[in-house]
């Protein structure tokens, strides 16, 4: 019997057109979002480490990221790029752009062989090219777009493997080598693949004879051993840093408030205020509640598509959260790996025909409930896209959510800075992303830190050592300019500038940067840098047994350091140390009483101090004596200190059995 070509007008081959061309027009919807204003932001710290670690070699680049928390295929592929392209923001964003509107594509192939509907593989394609949380990754020279197209494309290949009779050697290849792309571009992608491994063993013992099952799962799980063999090169580096990284602070993961983070993220992504985010979690999650009843009333297809999506979406946020518990590092962006499968799910809720058959629901449906439940998809669509737009509109076009201004404070400082002046970095491990804006200003770096170590905290011999050397009078230095960014991790009791107000004076600069911290201060002196703890008045005073304040200084300027020592002694739970400070007159006329807080910075809490060590609690002028622009004269304060985990707040008692203890009179001058 001769082949006879179907008709160009056929149905089918219509539909499949249609289909082609609105999928072209949404990938170029993904592609022209994804590089629209692609380098109007400046890089921020992470984008600067991507910058700078891709152009040192790959000798260097691997060491780099064996020794921090991320594995180095992104690295490689941005090095490689880099030195076809060259490394301005744009080149280092694109190939995050790219990935993110692949990762559409893929995602449309995906939606379209689960649910067999050429209209959810079109909103799979739209969705993740409209996601606020995809969109900014998609602008962000970070492995997150790599890493969620590469499992998009993991799991694809996987349902293929799952809808083929007898998977071929070239197919289980695909798969063993996208699963090991992506475990090399995150550790978590392990997870992925771990959920999506209870997805297809479920799918494949559910849709084919037990021989056939038995024969795929015995693959599959040699695909998963060959995946682990191809790791074991990096698997020393990962246990390494489980043990060994000190990126983040110990205690108590929150689990409510990651949870709402993970909802947030995949809602309104990072670019809607928390509370309006909340709020609209009530719609989104209605929405989702929408969408899996469509697909548990749909067919057989429609509940396939939620078994993958629901394995895909719940393995890793539950694994990654179990983990957090364990070692408290979270961050909603470290699961992105499941965004796709919500996505999936939206996409294909929202396209099941109320009349599709169903063995779950055996209900006669009339014609006027298929027209009310097709307007009720639409408009659940439309919300979606309505909340994808607002926030995606806000990451364009509201400073609020701008990446950090480097760009922007290094262009401000070059005209700026005198001969005699140097840049002071605080934090110093904000070095890479510094010198990919200022190779030629060489800032003193407080902590000299390649990564971040929040153990590493700053105090009076740190930094007077650092900065004598730096302002030394041979240097010729007299003034520097201080640059602050997440100095409340590595400088939370505020010990540079105090120094830098000790050995000279502050002058106003009136520029603000977003995320960055800019001060100026003159007529610096080598000698007036302190090594120790500049007690003018010795107190020795000991509160509860626990804490001693050892005494107290008045700076030049007005502000208030009271100086702090942890008594060793073990306990099986420390005390949240906060005070009660108020001031008054020499002749008793109250001044101020500043908000209860901690003994010194509110990110340097009791159970973190060095037991013997003096820690430095800072009090601006303005808190302790009332007013921005203080009044000289002789003062008095008092402190009362208590734990906050006490529900009385009952005063910690002196040796001497008071719970409020007066100091002074102090001379204040304001110079």
């Amino acid at each position: 019997m001769a082949f006879v070509k179907p008709s160009n007008n056929s149905p089918e081959q219509t539909l499949r057109q249609r289909y082609r061309t609105r999928l072209i027009v949404v990938l170029l919807i993904a592609f022209g979002l994804a590089t629209f204003r692609l380098d109007f932001q400046s890089l921020w710290y992470d984008e600067g480490v991507t910058a700078i670690v891709t152009q040192r070699g790959a000798a260097w680049l691997t060491e780099w990221t064996a020794n921090d928390i991320q594995p180095p295929l992104y690295y490689y592929v941005i090095a490689g790029w880099g030195a076809l392209a060259g490394w301005s923001e744009w080149t280092l964003r694109f190939p995050s752009a790219w990935f993110a509107t692949v990762g559409a594509a893929l995602l449309a192939a995906l939606a379209l062989r689960l649910s067999r509907s050429y209209n959810a593989g079109v909103l799979a394609a739209l969705l993740a090219a409209l996601h606020p949380l995809l969109v900014y990754y998609s602008q962000e020279a970070r492995m997150y777009a790599q890493l969620t197209t590469l499992a998009i494309l993991t799991a694809y290949l996987l349902v293929r493997l799952a809808d083929s009779r007898t998977p071929s050697r070239r197919a289980w290849l695909g798969f063993i080598l996208a699963g090991t792309a992506a475990v090399y571009t995150h550790y978590f992608a392990m997870f992925l693949l771990a959920g999506l491994a209870i997805s297809f063993v479920a799918d494949v013992q559910r849709r084919q004879s037990n021989e056939q099952a038995a024969a795929k799962l015995r693959a599959f799980f040699l695909a998963g051993a060959a995946i682990l063999l191809l790791y074991i090169p990096w698997l020393g580096a990962i246990l390494s840093q489980l043990r060994q990284d000190r990126s983040y602070w110990t205690g108590a993961l929150k689990l409510h408030e990651a949870i709402a983070k993970v909802a947030i993220s995949f809602t309104s992504g990072e670019t809607v205020f928390e509370q309006t985010a909340l709020w609209l979690l009530i719609g989104y999650a209605a929405l989702t509640a929408l969408a899996i009843v469509n697909l548990l009333r749909g067919g057989a297809d429609s509940r396939r598509l939620l078994l993958y999506a629901g394995c895909w979406l719940l393995t890793p946020i539950v694994a990654v959260l179990v983990l957090a518990i364990a070692i408290p590092k979270f961050n909603a962006r470290y699961v992105m790996e499941s965004l796709p499968a919500l996505l999936l799910i939206w996409a294909g809720g929202f396209a099941v025909r109320r009349d599709a058959p169903s063995s779950l629901f055996t209900i006669h449906v009339s014609q006027a409930t298929i027209r009310q439940f097709g307007l009720l998809n639409r408009t659940a669509l439309l919300l979606l896209i309505l909340g994808f737009s607002y926030a995606v509109g806000n990451w364009f076009f509201n400073p609020s959510f701008s990446k950090d201004h480097w760009r922007q404070i290094t262009q401000f400082l070059r005209p700026r800075i005198a001969e005699d002046e140097a840049v002071i970095l605080v934090s110093g491990h904000a070095w890479p992303v510094w010198q990919y804006y200022a190779p030629d200003i060489t800032p003193v770096r407080l902590p000299e830190l390649e990564i971040l170590d929040v153990d590493a905290v700053l105090d009076f011999p740190t930094t007077g050592e650092v900065l004598r050397r730096a302002f030394s009078a041979e240097s010729g230095l007299r003034g520097a300019w201080l640059v602050t960014w997440q100095d409340e991790v590595v400088d939370p009791n505020g010990i540079t500038p105090v120094q830098l107000e000790l050995s000279g004076r502050e002058k106003g600069q009136s520029a603000t940067f977003h995320g960055l911290g800019l001060r100026r201060f003159t007529g610096f002196r080598e000698h007036r840098f302190v090594l120790a703890p500049p007690i003018d008045t010795p107190a020795d005073i000991t509160f509860g047994d626990v804490v001693i304040l050892r005494g107290y200084k008045v700076v030049d300027n007005g502000d208030l350091l009271l100086f702090w020592e942890r008594l060793p002694g073990a306990t099986d739970k420390l005390p949240d140390l906060y005070m009660a400070l108020s001031t008054t007159t020499e002749d008793g006329t109250a001044v101020a009483a500043p908000p209860e807080r901690r003994l010194a910075g509110y990110t340097y809490p009791f159970d973190r101090w060095p037991p013997g060590e003096v820690v430095t609690g800072y009090i601006a002028a303005r808190d302790w004596l009332g007013t921005a622009e203080p009044t000289p004269g002789n003062y008095r304060f008092s402190i009362r200190v208590f734990d906050a985990n006490d529900p009385a707040a009952a005063p910690l008692p002196t040796t001497d059995g008071k719970t409020i203890v007066e100091f002074g009179p102090l001379e204040v001058s304001i110079d």
